[in-house]
């Protein structure tokens, strides 16, 4: 054959044909719906994101869906070899709390100085007893890159990393009046409203007479004064009884907002609670931030926060944000004039009988 030479193709063969694409292995999500019948007495449904890597066994009863995403009840016992990751993880059979006040604090925007999340945090370690009732995996709510997790070594050496799991917990105070349940993690970047919604379930599962949830804002507050603590709710019993206002705020939310959303949605009374800190003392620890908050915490609901513990570490941080101001002749000029404003701002609160006797009656009927 010469170099010009070209051979012709072979005949293609008459029983070839293309073979068709395998589909991929589907993916879907099961979640436990707010309120659901649990078909045994022994099998506690749960909430589950779940990975199918092939199609569910039929003793689940879930059909195959193809690449179809739903929204199903499914059961530890029947389904755990093929969960891949759990979100919303009960640590008990059943909670044992009767009418709890269910207290929330979550690290981010709304928690300037670490003020809230500081607070319940204190209320966990000056407590008699912590039960772990629950937790929600941060996996499938965060950016790591963003919020990464912590590596540390723990007291074998061991690397131990720490990722921002939210925690629930029952708190117990001897002497207390109301259970407690503290819920204490960061705000998620993801999927606000599934977030909001398991912290719905958890109060409902609970059976939370009363939501507060505890955030702290900069503003323009002087640190030489008490900064103060704005309280709302929506709902109006509540905003009557214990000198709250109603939610005048219009603009960009946080989760607290959709949170806050979702509880009205599912009527459960809910209060919001924020402190205002200095914000040109933004940073933490803030004492005074965390001390002011616990305060009027414990003056609505009557629960012991310990807050008298911050006494002397609020005196101190005072002392040194003193020392920095004088330094600075504007500063200094600039508090004075915020002092004007608060000493002339009238904020008259009920007493702590007043509260006490109307908490009391509430939580009698908290679903009204």
């Amino acid at each position: 054959m010469s170099p010009s030479t070209t051979a012709a193709p072979a005949a293609a063969s008459v029983s070839a044909a293309a073979s068709p694409m395998p589909l991929a292995a589907p993916v879907m999500h099961a979640t436990r719906p707010l309120r659901s019948n649990t078909p045994s007495p022994f099998i506690k449904p749960v909430c589950l994101t779940v990975i199918w890597l092939a199609p569910p066994p039929r003793r689940c009863g879930l059909p195959y869906a193809g690449s179809h995403i739903k929204r199903l009840a499914i059961h530890r016992r029947e389904c755990e070899s093929w969960a891949m990751a759990v979100e919303l993880e009960w640590l008990v059979d059943q909670p044992t709390q009767s009418n709890p006040v269910m207290v929330v604090a979550l690290e981010g925007l709304f928690d300037a100085a670490d003020a809230a999340t500081t607070g319940v945090r204190l209320i966990k370690e000056s407590a008699n007893g912590v039960e772990p009732l629950a937790r929600i995996d941060p996996e499938g709510f965060f950016n790591f890159q963003d919020r990464r997790p912590e590596v540390r070594l723990d007291d074998n050496g061991r690397r131990v990393i720490d990722w921002p799991v939210t925690e629930v917990d029952a708190v117990e105070r001897y002497g207390a009046k109301h259970p407690l349940v503290v819920v204490d993690g960061v705000e998620p970047h993801l999927r606000w409203r599934t977030f909001a919604d398991y912290l719905v379930e958890v109060a409902t599962e609970c059976q939370a007479g009363l939501v507060v949830t505890l955030g702290a804002m900069v503003g323009l507050a002087p640190h030489t004064r008490p900064l103060g603590v704005v309280g709302s709710s929506t709902n109006v019993e509540l905003a009557r009884m214990f000198g709250l206002g109603r939610p005048t705020y219009e603009g960009p939310t946080g989760l607290v907002g959709a949170l806050h959303d979702a509880l009205d949605l599912a009527r459960i009374p809910v209060i919001s609670l924020r402190v205002s800190v200095p914000h040109y003392v933004p940073g933490p620890p803030n004492p005074e931030a965390t001390r002011s908050l616990l305060k009027r915490f414990e003056l609505i609901t009557g629960i012991i926060t310990d807050h008298e513990e911050l006494d002397e570490a609020a005196a101190a941080w005072r002392e040194r944000v003193d020392t920095a101001v004088a330094g600075d002749d504007d500063l200094k000029n600039y508090v004075a004039q915020l002092e004007r404003q608060i000493d002339e701002a009238d904020d008259l609160l009920p007493t702590g009988d007043d509260l006490a006797t109307q908490f009391e009656a509430f939580l009698r009927d908290p679903w009204k």
